[in-house]
């Protein structure tokens, strides 16, 4: 099947495919509503032990008693900074005067932030503070197994069913968070959120990859991506309007019932229509994509573009595994998507425990996407792929480790450049996951690149699970260093990555590998030219004229 020769008839980015780009990737701006809402939906409010005997006992002072009470009941947080009262231990006095602490089998929690939070309600906080971070990691869990499982359903049933049955159920689940009655069914309700989140978002971007031509196929991607900062950006401004976590997740998941219309909007894929031999269905949307861009299609037109063409042989991702330079190399592209996918969702994750407004913290670090993404999209055919992806990862990482310096040292005082810094980590992080979705394409040879690019998802979804622990590291260790730490991690492997991929080769203006041996060997020549010529002997060609005038 030759469809090149369809975009040349109807152009690479006519009307109608702007019309699947630019709906279909709407699924991206909801998907950015309901990804990191947990942010708002877990957020720890502060809180203390319910005074024991204390009826409607509550976190604000309520008069003079009750401000005694508390101070005689409630310890000090240990190595607190500030007058700050314990939030997981209170005092018991016994009958000869010996005072000792006991834990706290029941909270009362500060509603200056949040009038109501799941994670408050269901009292994730000292000793079950793990719940939250476990309840996180379920979510990329589910994505995990939804990047698997509607991937193979996309390609055996089509893009539309797996695209449409995908939002009822996100949209369902979604909205069932609303009304979860313990922990258990918000674990099993999130973890359905992140598994049909990946059907609802990624048929309509394959879709817009098959419905333009090759040198637009950019522009999907691109598109989607900054639907989903605007989705982030929207998240913000709900999360900070609406301080009740069940009106917020009822809120973030109505969008979904208008994407059930997309059974009656929306056509399949004429190129997996073709692949399936359902040679008709997919002349009649071909035609309707031609009537929609007023262009005549040529005679005996279908003739020329559903052509049999062989099946490519495709390679395993064990043969990345075979050659020690594919090993190495491959090696190092799982790393940084690790690690990029750890810090762009830890850096959104811990936001709130950078000091000064946490809806503030969240709102930036969303909005330096958009620079990020910008100044990527911009620098990638200037600099080079491997100059950008090292730059971004490091300039990041600096920028993490940047705010040890502000949080243990300065203190609450310097919460304005804590997050300043926060944010130049942000937007590297944010640029560098934009690059290697390029960089990576573009590494692996053809045979494995779906298999590359699959794995290398893969291996950002554990990334994704993992950032929650380390974002909540802050409570597992008092003091700065704990509010810390979260930034020490992401930074310091943000660096060891971008130095590992100093060893990648660059891409840019080169023939890319199609084999698995032009694979090994990709690169490799630049360094054989590179080495000749530092050996080379430069001769100065003057001595060699025999004219007598040109000697010395």
């Amino acid at each position: 099947m030759h469809f090149d020769l369809l975009y040349k008839e109807l152009g690479e980015f006519g009307l109608f495919s702007k019309y699947i780009v630019f709906v279909g990737s709407l699924t991206s701006t909801y998907a950015g509503f309901l990804f990191i809402n947990s942010f708002f939906i877990l957020g720890v409010p502060d809180h203390r032990c319910a005074i024991p005997g204390w009826e409607n006992d509550t976190y604000a002072v309520q008069n003079d008693l009750h401000l005694a009470v508390i101070n005689r009941t409630i310890p000090l947080a240990p190595k607190s900074e500030k007058f700050k009262y314990d939030q997981c231990n209170y005092r018991t006095v016994s009958e000869n005067g010996h005072v000792s602490l006991k834990k706290c089998v029941k909270w009362v929690y500060d509603k200056s932030n949040f009038q109501s939070s799941l994670a408050a309600d269901l009292n994730m906080v000292c000793d079950q503070a793990i719940l939250k971070s476990n309840a996180q990691m379920v979510f990329f869990g589910g994505l995990l197994a939804g990047s698997f499982l509607t991937g193979i359903f996309s390609d055996r049933f089509g893009r539309k069913p797996t695209l449409c049955l995908s939002s009822i159920f996100y949209f369902m689940a979604a909205m069932g968070i609303a009304w979860t009655p313990s922990y258990v069914v918000y674990v099993f309700l999130t973890f359905c959120v992140g598994f049909f989140s990946v059907g609802n978002f990624m048929p309509s971007f394959v879709m817009g990859m098959e419905f333009v031509g090759p040198s637009k196929r950019r522009y999907p991607g691109l598109v989607g991506g900054y639907y989903w900062m605007v989705g982030n950006l929207i998240l913000a401004g709900l999360g900070y309007g609406i301080r009740d976590w069940s009106t917020l997740q009822i809120v973030c998941a109505a969008p979904g019932i208008l994407f059930q219309v997309f059974w009656f909007i929306f056509p399949e894929s004429p190129r997996w229509l073709f692949s399936q031999g359902r040679l008709e269905e997919s002349k009649a949307i071909i035609r309707k994509a031609a009537k929609w861009d007023k262009v005549i299609l040529p005679e005996k037109f279908f003739d020329k573009v559903f052509q049999t063409a062989p099946e490519p042989y495709q390679g395993k991702i064990w043969h990345l595994f075979t050659s020690r330079v594919l090993c190495i190399r491959t090696l190092i592209i799982f790393f940084n998507w690790f690690v990029v996918c750890l810090a762009y969702y830890g850096l959104a994750l811990n936001s709130g425990d950078l000091g000064g407004s946490m809806y503030l913290n969240f709102f930036l670090q969303a909005l330096m996407d958009f620079p990020a993404t910008t100044i990527a999209l911009v620098l990638l055919d200037r600099t080079g792929r491997k100059p950008l992806l090292v730059g971004s990862m490091i300039i990041g990482g600096l920028g993490c480790l940047g705010t040890v310096f502000t949080i243990i040292y300065g203190g609450e005082e310097y919460s304005v450049a804590t997050t300043v810094l926060a944010m130049l980590g942000k937007i590297g992080a944010s640029a560098a996951f934009s690059m290697v979705y390029v960089y990576s394409a573009e590494l692996y040879p053809t045979v494995v690149r779906n298999a590359g690019m699959g794995s290398s998802s893969c291996m950002a979804r554990v990334g994704g699970m993992t950032a929650p622990y380390i974002a909540d590291l802050d409570r597992l260790v008092s003091g700065s260093l704990g509010k810390a730490l979260p930034q020490i991690v992401f930074g310091t492997l943000s660096i060891i990555a971008g130095l590992l991929a100093l060893h990648l080769p660059e891409t840019l203006n080169r023939n890319l590998p199609e084999t698995i041996e032009q694979g090994i060997q990709f690169g490799r020549e630049d360094e054989k030219k590179e080495r000749a010529v530092e050996n080379e002997i430069h001769i100065n060609k003057a001595f060699d004229d025999p004219r007598p005038w040109t000697h010395l």
